[in-house]
């Protein structure tokens, strides 16, 4: 009994830890909404205004989900992290549809 107690324990010690992991890895992802003000498709950037008018700069890589296309005055959502060089890197990025 004992043993099949102590066999439990850690291994809720285990699931917890992993939970936690994932809570972490998850909380590091950001989310902006805006309109296109411009695509640098040579750079792999875009610039969007935020609704308080201010202008955010993204870039994305291979990895970057697109959908839709990306044009000025399009109305974006993205979900990124700020790189270890500060640069906001876009992990997902969607365009609305008109």
């Amino acid at each position: 009994m004992r043993k099949t107690s102590l066999r439990f324990a850690v291994l809720w010690a285990g699931l917890v830890a992993a939970a936690a992991l994932l809570g972490a890895v998850a909380d590091r992802s950001l989310t902006a909404s805006g309109t296109v003000a411009r695509v640098q498709a040579s750079e792999r950037s875009i610039t969007i205004t935020l609704a308080d008018g201010s202008e955010a700069r993204f870039v994305w890589n291979a990895d970057t989900k697109i959908s839709g296309v990306l044009s000025p005055g399009a109305k974006v959502t993205l979900r990124y992290e700020v790189g270890t060089d500060g640069r906001n890197l876009a992990q997902q990025i969607s365009v609305a549809r008109s």
